[in-house]
Protein backbone atom coordinates (compact mmCIF):
# COMPACT_ATOMS: atom_id res chain seq x y z
CA UNK A 1 0.00 0.00 0.00
CA UNK A 2 1.40 3.25 -1.08
CA UNK A 3 1.31 6.36 1.97
CA UNK A 4 -0.96 7.72 -0.61
CA UNK A 5 -3.55 5.03 -0.56
CA UNK A 6 -4.23 5.23 3.48
CA UNK A 7 -7.36 7.86 3.16
CA UNK A 8 -6.67 10.91 5.40
CA UNK A 9 -3.27 11.55 4.34
CA UNK A 10 -2.22 14.39 1.66
CA UNK A 11 -1.45 13.01 -1.82
CA UNK A 12 1.77 15.07 -2.57
CA UNK A 13 5.03 14.98 -0.75
CA UNK A 14 5.35 18.53 -1.06
CA UNK A 15 5.60 20.55 2.04
CA UNK A 16 3.37 21.23 4.66
CA UNK A 17 2.91 23.58 7.28
CA UNK A 18 4.56 21.73 10.49
CA UNK A 19 5.01 18.76 8.64
CA UNK A 20 8.31 17.75 8.74
CA UNK A 21 8.50 18.04 12.59
CA UNK A 22 5.52 16.01 12.85
CA UNK A 23 6.72 13.70 10.73
CA UNK A 24 10.15 13.71 12.52
CA UNK A 25 8.55 13.23 15.41
CA UNK A 26 6.53 10.54 14.99
CA UNK A 27 9.09 8.41 13.39
CA UNK A 28 11.36 9.00 16.33
CA UNK A 29 7.93 8.43 18.38
CA UNK A 30 7.95 5.02 16.32
CA UNK A 31 11.46 4.02 16.24
CA UNK A 32 11.83 4.50 20.41
CA UNK A 33 8.39 1.95 20.86
CA UNK A 34 9.75 -0.38 18.87
CA UNK A 35 13.40 -0.70 20.23
CA UNK A 36 11.58 -0.58 23.99
CA UNK A 37 9.18 -3.18 23.00
CA UNK A 38 12.12 -5.61 21.26
CA UNK A 39 13.37 -8.49 23.35
CA UNK A 40 17.05 -9.45 22.84
CA UNK A 41 19.35 -9.31 19.98
CA UNK A 42 22.65 -9.18 21.73
CA UNK A 43 25.72 -8.54 19.61
CA UNK A 44 24.58 -10.58 16.80
CA UNK A 45 23.45 -7.82 13.92
CA UNK A 46 21.49 -10.02 12.16
CA UNK A 47 19.40 -11.15 14.24
CA UNK A 48 15.67 -9.65 14.79
CA UNK A 49 13.80 -9.79 17.57
CA UNK A 50 10.17 -12.26 17.78
CA UNK A 51 7.81 -13.05 20.00
CA UNK A 52 7.80 -16.85 21.26
CA UNK A 53 4.35 -17.37 20.40
CA UNK A 54 1.00 -15.78 18.91
CA UNK A 55 -2.07 -16.31 20.09
CA UNK A 56 -3.90 -15.41 16.97
CA UNK A 57 -3.00 -15.69 13.14
CA UNK A 58 -2.28 -12.00 12.44
CA UNK A 59 -4.69 -9.86 9.65
CA UNK A 60 -4.01 -8.91 6.60
CA UNK A 61 -5.28 -5.29 5.38
CA UNK A 62 -8.10 -5.87 7.09
CA UNK A 63 -9.58 -9.01 5.44
CA UNK A 64 -10.94 -11.85 7.24
CA UNK A 65 -8.59 -14.65 8.22
CA UNK A 66 -9.18 -17.90 6.09
CA UNK A 67 -9.89 -20.79 8.12
CA UNK A 68 -6.92 -22.92 6.73
CA UNK A 69 -5.02 -20.25 8.28
CA UNK A 70 -6.74 -20.56 11.58
CA UNK A 71 -6.33 -23.80 11.43
CA UNK A 72 -2.91 -24.53 10.48
CA UNK A 73 -2.36 -21.68 12.99
CA UNK A 74 -4.35 -23.85 15.67
CA UNK A 75 -2.28 -26.84 14.55
CA UNK A 76 1.05 -25.07 15.12
CA UNK A 77 0.34 -23.67 18.47
CA UNK A 78 -0.39 -27.19 19.92
CA UNK A 79 2.81 -28.81 19.13
CA UNK A 80 5.67 -27.01 21.41
CA UNK A 81 8.21 -27.88 18.41
CA UNK A 82 6.62 -25.78 15.71
CA UNK A 83 4.98 -23.33 18.40
CA UNK A 84 7.14 -20.59 17.86
CA UNK A 85 6.19 -20.64 13.98
CA UNK A 86 3.05 -19.02 14.92
CA UNK A 87 4.72 -15.97 14.33
CA UNK A 88 6.17 -15.72 10.96
CA UNK A 89 2.93 -17.02 9.06
CA UNK A 90 0.11 -14.93 7.66
CA UNK A 91 -1.85 -16.97 5.30
CA UNK A 92 -2.29 -20.28 3.80
CA UNK A 93 -4.07 -21.19 0.80
CA UNK A 94 -4.68 -24.71 -0.21
CA UNK A 95 -6.15 -24.91 -4.00
CA UNK A 96 -7.12 -28.69 -5.76
CA UNK A 97 -6.20 -29.26 -9.33
CA UNK A 98 -7.52 -32.42 -9.79
CA UNK A 99 -5.96 -34.97 -7.75
CA UNK A 100 -3.34 -33.01 -6.79
CA UNK A 101 -2.88 -30.14 -3.82
CA UNK A 102 -0.88 -26.84 -3.64
CA UNK A 103 -0.36 -25.28 -0.81
CA UNK A 104 0.78 -22.08 -0.47
CA UNK A 105 1.94 -20.15 2.78
CA UNK A 106 2.44 -16.49 2.73
CA UNK A 107 4.59 -15.37 5.51
CA UNK A 108 6.77 -12.38 6.66
CA UNK A 109 10.31 -14.24 6.72
CA UNK A 110 13.33 -12.65 4.52
CA UNK A 111 11.90 -9.06 4.34
CA UNK A 112 15.18 -7.96 3.58
CA UNK A 113 15.04 -10.09 0.26
CA UNK A 114 18.10 -12.13 0.17
CA UNK A 115 16.54 -14.76 -1.13
CA UNK A 116 19.12 -18.13 -0.89
CA UNK A 117 21.48 -16.22 1.47
CA UNK A 118 18.33 -15.70 4.14
CA UNK A 119 18.62 -15.94 7.94
CA UNK A 120 15.46 -17.16 7.94
CA UNK A 121 15.74 -20.17 5.16
CA UNK A 122 15.51 -22.78 8.40
CA UNK A 123 12.47 -21.59 9.34
CA UNK A 124 11.07 -21.44 6.18
CA UNK A 125 11.99 -24.76 5.97
CA UNK A 126 10.49 -25.85 9.52
CA UNK A 127 7.30 -24.15 8.52
CA UNK A 128 6.68 -26.29 5.25
CA UNK A 129 7.62 -29.68 7.22
CA UNK A 130 5.26 -28.73 9.68
CA UNK A 131 2.36 -28.08 7.07
CA UNK A 132 2.77 -31.51 6.00
CA UNK A 133 2.60 -33.14 9.15
CA UNK A 134 -0.38 -30.83 9.45
CA UNK A 135 -1.78 -31.77 6.25
CA UNK A 136 -0.97 -35.87 7.09
CA UNK A 137 -2.19 -35.92 10.36
CA UNK A 138 -5.87 -34.10 9.91
CA UNK A 139 -6.35 -34.77 6.53
CA UNK A 140 -4.21 -37.81 5.14
CA UNK A 141 -4.09 -36.34 2.22
CA UNK A 142 -0.93 -35.78 -0.15
CA UNK A 143 0.45 -32.56 -2.09
CA UNK A 144 3.60 -30.15 -2.46
CA UNK A 145 3.45 -26.81 -0.59
CA UNK A 146 5.25 -23.78 -1.00
CA UNK A 147 6.50 -21.04 1.48
CA UNK A 148 6.84 -17.79 -0.05
CA UNK A 149 8.33 -14.91 1.55
CA UNK A 150 6.41 -10.92 1.07
CA UNK A 151 7.61 -10.09 -2.45
CA UNK A 152 6.22 -13.33 -3.20
CA UNK A 153 9.69 -15.39 -3.95
CA UNK A 154 9.80 -19.16 -3.21
CA UNK A 155 11.89 -19.54 0.27
CA UNK A 156 10.98 -23.26 0.21
CA UNK A 157 8.69 -26.32 -0.68
CA UNK A 158 8.22 -29.34 0.48
CA UNK A 159 6.04 -32.44 -0.77
CA UNK A 160 3.48 -34.26 2.18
Amino acid sequence: MNVSDQPGLPTSRGPQPGGTRTAAALVAALLASTLLGCSGGGSDSAARPTASYQDSPPTRNGMETSQNTKDFHKYLASHEDSKSLTTIFIDVRIERSGADLSGMIITGLDPNLEDTRSPDLEKAERLAKAFGAWRTEKFQDHGIVKVYNPAMETMSAATW
